[in-house]
């Protein structure tokens, strides 16, 4: 095995912090405003209602709201990964 893909399996075995990623696809915001309601921290508004992303970078105690921003959004345009 490679020493990094071994170094990249034990990153993830021993619990190792992982980065998590949001994007967006912003030309599609339809301007709900769900995503600011459950993750104010991460989905900022803009004065017409569409979203734009204070931050590419989900801090772990905001991964779960992060989420719930993501999925409530209607135009599905909002995406939390891994990286």
């Amino acid at each position: 095995m490679a020493p990094i893909t071994k170094k990249v399996q034990q990153m993830k075995e021993d619990g190792i912090p992982k980065v998590h990623k949001v994007s967006a696809q912003l030309e599609l915001c339809c301007g709900y405003g769900l995503c600011n309601q459950a993750c104010p921290e991460i989905y900022k508004l803009n004065p017409d209602g569409t979203v734009y992303l204070e931050t590419d970078t989900v801090p772990d105690d905001l991964l779960a709201a992060a989420i719930e921003g993501a999925s409530c959004c209607p135009a599905q345009v909002l995406t939390v990964e891994v990286m």
